[in-house]
């Protein structure tokens, strides 16, 4: 495994979760358990390649990071990034990724 990623889960916020695989891809998922109604689960992933677009457009930055990895994981942390934030932006710039749920 390659020592830069971490495959440690990380809360990003109420709902959702995120992590890095052994290759440096992300993967999030989310669940909403509300009374009355079944089960929401979603789940979402994207490829390392797409993480410098990504972080750009959630934070406006311009600036090239070599570890754009965990400087992406630290900003969606910080700011209890959403992963239908990442689908908007994703969809708007053309990146490939994954979303399946479960009801």
């Amino acid at each position: 495994m390659n020592e830069k990623y971490t495959t440690e889960v990380v809360k990003i916020n109420e709902f959702e979760n995120a992590r890095f695989d052994e290759q440096g891809h992300l993967h999030m998922d989310g669940a909403d358990y509300l009374d009355g109604f079944p089960d929401y689960e979603w789940f979402f992933a994207t490829h390392k390649d797409n993480f410098p677009v990504l972080y750009k457009e959630l934070s406006g930055d311009t600036e090239f990071h070599k570890d754009i990895a965990i400087v992406f994981m630290k900003h969606m942390e910080e700011k209890g990034t959403t992963i239908s934030n990442l689908m908007d932006i994703s969809k708007a710039n053309g990146l490939e990724y994954q979303f399946s749920n479960w009801m």
